[in-house]
């Protein structure tokens, strides 16, 4: 009998894993906080400021509510934190730009780190030497819809 016990208990562990953090399906986050801007160019830039930004987290993407930029996608909650990231071309009249984004969102905190690196070639495709390069960090605090 208690070996019963042992293999209904294991049939119930493999039924039912224990999962990572669900992901929320479809959340706004309003946040704000601290930006450091690099350009590496012909005249290289720097840049410290303060942002707003909302965003929304849905089926998976974070996206930039204004202006439509998907800042992460392949989003998943570990540990508390949602965390999305994603590379993306954005093709323009004579150039390319390579976008590269991560999303961190701790869910207890509300702490928001969002990492931006782009890289600019001229022409149709994104290889060679890229004629500019940008990282940009924002950290700052988020309030989520959860809180409205």
């Amino acid at each position: 009998m208690a070996d019963y016990h042992a293999l209904a208990a294991l049939a119930l562990t493999l039924l039912h894993p224990v999962m990572a953090d669900e992901l929320p399906n479809d959340m706004m986050f309003q946040c704000e906080g601290k930006m450091n801007a690099v350009l590496d160019a012909a005249k290289p830039l720097t840049r410290d400021s303060t942002f707003r930004i909302n965003l929304r987290l849905r089926d998976g993407v974070i996206v930039d509510t204004q202006t439509g930029v998907v800042e992460g996608a392949e989003c998943m909650q570990e540990n508390g934190e949602i965390k999305c990231k994603v590379t993306k071309l954005y093709p323009l009249a004579n150039s390319v730009v390579k976008r590269f984004s991560t999303v961190v969102i701790n869910r207890k905190t509300r702490e928001l780190t969002l990492w931006l690196e782009s890289w600019d070639y001229q022409g149709n495709d994104a290889s060679g030497m890229p004629t500019a390069h940008l990282r940009v960090l924002r950290t700052g605090i988020c309030r989520d819809d959860a809180l409205f």
